[in-house]
């Protein structure tokens, strides 16, 4: 469940996930003007209103996606294999995110209180939800002289509306483990605005 480039190693021999750990993250961009209006591949016939209208506009667009962060379980008392613990994507979901019948000791009265620990602190094959999110952008640049330009801007921040998840619940003796409580991004954000450059 570790990969060599993510894993460090404690003084006491004990592997672990390096904090923060992403294995994988992407980011892509672009902009993109639309080819309307005054020597443009349509609309360059158009009169000088219309021309006004339909030309100046521009669309952009952010994209970010990265895996979750790698998830430990404390100095907890596991018997069983590890490799049981990650769910299939398609078995996952905000009640069960990992397998919390692998082999971990839920009893609270069983737990460890002054030992060596073993158990590592994260496991890089573990991970919690991660971003998956789109920006998209629609503008409108309008001259008002050689060296002043308005831009009207509509904003659409996580315009898909993917909801991105916080990692769930990892104590062991907790009624939630396993489970995802909340958020940490928000809901579609549709904002508008006036931009003077010059």
């Amino acid at each position: 469940l570790g990969k060599a480039q993510d894993t460090k190693i404690a003084p006491d021999g004990r592997r672990f996930a390096s904090w923060p750990t992403f294995r994988e993250g992407e980011c892509a961009g672009f902009r993109y003007e639309l080819p309307f209006g005054n020597r443009k591949r349509w609309g360059s016939s158009a009169n000088a209103a219309l021309s006004r209208v339909i030309s100046g506009w521009q669309v952009q667009g952010i994209y970010t996606g990265q895996t979750g962060q790698a998830l430990g379980f404390g100095n907890s008392i596991f018997t069983g294999n590890l490799k049981d613990i990650p769910l299939p994507r398609n078995q996952r979901n905000n009640d069960h995110w990992f397998n919390i019948n692998a082999g971990f000791e839920r009893s609270s009265a069983r737990q460890l209180g002054s030992n060596i620990r073993t158990m590592p602190s994260r496991f890089t094959g573990i991970r919690g939800d991660g971003p998956n999110n789109w920006d998209l952008s629609l503008f409108k640049n309008i001259s008002v002289t050689e060296g002043v330009r308005f831009q009207l801007r509509a904003e659409a921040i996580n315009a898909l509306n993917h909801p991105q998840f916080w990692a769930p619940n990892t104590n062991v003796t907790s009624s939630a483990f396993g489970k995802i409580e909340g958020e940490f991004a928000w809901p579609r954000v549709i904002q508008f605005g006036l931009k003077v450059l010059f």
